[in-house]
């Protein structure tokens, strides 16, 4: 038997045994001879030999380091061990293992016993596959819901209003173990069902409502906003949903106007046609005070009539040119913050938009979610119940992703027929239905019930089971009705077609939640929003709209690589990034104008080739007031090598940070005497390399020759496997070197979001045929993608329940 503790070995405990372990484990020198001998012929892999010379000193019988002993491990029978060597693979291929400082194998004995294992562990586990097993039930998370909405109803909504944040696991909030309901989540489904069904059927709201939408106060409003028309400044777009035709007030706080020195012209438009022009005029023109002039000047509102349905509301300034003797100075790129007024003089900027109504409403309309709704309508009461049945039935069917029966219908339509006999309408009587729709198991949850089989059998998933894993995937969502009609004819799981199938995905607008939703998790770019650099020197350059752009510059980088079907590799290499004129001034790239972002090519020599070098991640990966080479080089560990450090142990004392006026240390300087204690080193040796070489980037991203505290930076370090490399570009070259290493890691990532559930050790051989499927395409995602629709544990399940039992839940 093999005694482990804990799972597994990316949770070693190394503070507890590392002093102790370096002073007992001990290295044969008679094994030396073994591994010249495998060194000159990398066919000759003897791996007891290897673990007995590398790895048994420290996880042996006795001393069990980090809880595990290796002595056991019957290497006849690779099959029994899976689960430890599976780990052990992960840190041979990472070379995390023998510890740093260690005698170490040559390279091609790494990679000699690395092939070895893996091998052994494929042939195992095609003797006796294991498809793992997905959760009967897997809500939809609130970024699924809202797509499904939209897919369905063509409903354009910021699901935040209605649902709360939902839990994470793996790194990703699609992971049906911890999707769970509460009474209080369930709450919140009917309120959002209620509303959401009366927005689609055009119902008039109970009352007139208002929705606020503020502009952060840090956010510069000297440029153009992205959707607005050129020759504008500042203002905000917002998409508002205006439920029925009628009239709604619109108001527009603005700031800033007791000082104002000249007119100002203020725009409001509705789906990019001016509604109202105003002129804002200075308090001397006016004849009135500052005071009362700003206090009447500061609001302004108008009525309009609108159609119903979702509309662009934009409110914005018309720009003047820059006054002659501010064209020589250089623009500061927040004038709002400390009160400076910038260059120009003080100008006035958008606070807030307030959209009120509806008033003296003339009907429903015509909208895009009554269209998707109301497929037919009836001429005379007799027409209207079997219209409703075909309305209803369609709707049913794509909602509850084609598993549909005549019982499902028919428990819909009681709800039709219930506010019929009440004297509804026949909208109210759709509206009372799509309610029910809206809060049915069948639609908040992916439902995957086990067929009349055997616990433990393996059975290929159902057409329709393969279509939904399928669009949540690729696109959050239901499957559209191609996916559906193909799945309910057999022909989806046909490789052509499922081929065909995923390249059109991919290509399709959809597919931007990839980027959004898979990308923003596994590189941690939601964490962006909730960044605040308080005090000097990042206060006044770090800002909402160098926030969003950072945001933008990587959401646009992600979905070229998706788009483009480029390499997995080009994520660290790509000698390219997208961006408009305020980020490309943070950092320090000439002769990028105006707000829009663009493709731009990178010089040979930048430092900001790759996903290393944006904004984004650096900025995610520091502290407040600081950077962080721990958390930087974890982050590197995690997702970039697949070999995450262990969590901390507790009680670890923070650095002093304090700043006096003595010369401050480097940060390299304190982390070595942190590093000092041999139960930390043994850790931070391994984590903290990665991350000093990008101490050139500060907290907020920018390019630095010194620190804070004026001391030069030294960015040299080395990875785990021993390659040195003396700035953050080279270490791009290093963590490249092996390409497959990283594909694997964004591999694994990428099985775990499309599976929900953790990947396991019996997925590995799988994720490994991924990977070496891909390389003859060059790493190309698309071809990344297509190994995991094809992928054993995609197409495949495992059952847990006897034959002739019912499943908790059918559909």
């Amino acid at each position: 038997m093999v005694s482990v503790r804990p799972k597994s070995l990316c949770h070693w405990k190394p503070w507890v045994v590392g002093a102790v372990a370096a002073l007992i484990c001990t290295f044969p020198q008679s094994l030396l001879a073994q591994q010249r001998a495998a060194t000159s012929d990398p066919s000759i892999i003897e791996p007891r030999s290897l673990l007995t010379q590398y790895c048994f000193g420290c996880h042996n019988d006795r001393l069990e380091t980090g809880g595990l002993s290796l002595e056991a491990v019957d290497l006849s029978d690779i099959g029994t061990h899976a689960e430890v060597l599976e780990d052990v693979v992960r840190k041979l291929r990472g070379r995390v293992m023998p510890p740093v400082g260690r005698p170490r194998p040559s390279e091609t004995v790494y990679d000699g016993l690395v092939s070895w294992f893996e091998t052994k562990l494929d042939q195992a586990s095609a003797a006796s596959p294991n498809p793992g097993r997905t959760e009967i039930l897997h809500r939809l998370n609130r970024s699924e819901y809202q797509n499904a909405i939209r897919d369905l109803l063509g409903l354009e909504l910021d699901i935040t209003n209605f649902l709360p944040a939902d839990d994470s696991s793996y790194g990703f909030d699609n992971i049906a173990g911890v999707l769970r309901m509460s009474q209080a989540l369930m709450e919140r489904y009917l309120t959002a069902g209620r509303i959401i069904s009366r927005m689609a059927v055009g119902s008039a709201p109970p009352a007139t409502d208002s929705a606020v939408y503020r502009i952060a106060t840090d956010m510069p409003q000297q440029e153009r906003q992205e959707g607005l028309p050129f020759g504008t400044r500042g203002g905000l777009l917002v998409n508002h949903f205006f439920p029925q035709k009628a009239n709604y007030d619109i108001k527009v706080e603005v700031s800033g106007t007791r000082t104002l020195l000249e007119p100002e012209q203020l725009e409001v438009s509705v789906d990019g046609t001016q509604v109202q022009l105003f002129t804002l005029q200075p308090p001397s023109t006016a004849g009135q005070g500052p005071a009362n002039y700003g206090r009447r000047n500061g609001r302004q509102e108008i009525r309009v009539a609108v159609d119903a349905g979702p509309r662009q509301v934009g409110v914005t300034f018309y720009k003047k040119p820059i006054p002659l003797v501010d064209q020589v100075r250089d623009v500061f790129d927040n004038p709002g913050v400390m009160g400076n007024p910038g260059i120009g003089g003080s100008m006035p900027s958008i606070s807030s938009v307030t959209i009120t109504g509806p008033f003296n409403s003339s009907g429903a309309g015509n909208t895009p979610s009554r269209d998707r709704v109301f497929t037919c309508w009836p001429a005379t009461p007799a027409e209207e119940d079997p219209c409703a049945t075909t309305i209803i039935t369609r709707l049913a069917r794509r909602a509850y992703r084609g598993f549909i029966t005549d019982r499902n219908v028919q428990r819909l339509l009681q709800f039709y027929d219930e506010a019929r006999r009440e004297n509804a309408s026949f909208e109210d009587g759709i509206e009372r239905a799509l309610n029910r729709l809206l809060i049915s198991p069948e639609f908040l949850y992916r439902i995957e019930a086990d067929p009349d089989v055997n616990t433990g059998d393996v059975y290929q998933i159902s057409e329709l089971s393969l279509a939904s894993r399928l669009s949540f995937f690729l696109w959050s969502s239901i499957p559209d009705e191609e996916l559906l009609n193909l799945a309910e004819e057999g022909r989806l799981s046909n490789p052509a077609e499922l081929e065909r199938q995923v390249h059109r995905m991919l290509l399709d607008p959809r597919s931007r939640t990839i980027t959004e939703n898979f990308a923003g998790q596994w590189l941690q770019l939601r964490n962006l929003a909730a960044v605040v650099r308080p005090g000097d020197p990042y206060s006044l350059a770090f800002d909402e709209g160098l926030r969003q752009g950072m945001l933008r510059e990587t959401e646009l980088f992600m979905d070229s690589i998706v788009r483009e079907n480029r390499s997995i590799v080009e994520i660290l290499t790509a000698n390219y990034t997208f961006l408009n004129n305020r980020v490309a001034r943070h950092y320090g790239i000439p002769n990028i104008q105006g707000s829009h972002f663009r493709r731009v090519s990178l010089a040979p020599d930048s430092q900001r080739r790759g996903i290393l070098g944006h904004g984004s991640v650096l900025t995610v990966t520091s502290h407040a007031i600081r950077t962080s080479p721990v958390n930087r080089g974890k982050w590197i560990l995690d997702n970039v090598l697949g070999t995450p450090p262990p969590d901390p142990p507790p009680n670890i004392p923070a650095l002093d940070d304090r700043k006096t006026s003595a010369k401050v240390a480097s940060l390299r300087d304190r982390m070595s005497a942190h590093r000092a204690n041999p139960v930390c080193a043994s850790c931070h040796n391994v984590i903290d390399p990665a991350g000093f070489a990008l101490e050139n980037f500060d907290a907020i991203g920018r390019w630095r020759i010194v620190d804070d505290s004026f001391n030069t930076i030294d960015a040299s370090g080395s990875l785990p496997d021993g390659t040195n490399f003396e700035n953050s570009s080279e270490l791009i070259d290093a963590l490249v070197r092996r390409p497959e290493q990283f594909v694997g890691t964004v591999t694994e990532k990428l099985l775990t979001y499309a599976l929900g559930r953790g990947v396991e050790h019996y997925d590995m051989p799988a994720l490994r045929k991924i990977v070496v499927e891909a390389e003859p395409n060059d790493y190309r995602f698309h071809a990344v993608v297509l190994g995991i629709v094809n992928s054993y544990p995609f197409l495949n399940r495992r059952a847990t329940r006897s034959v002739g039992t019912e499943a908790s839940v059918a559909p």
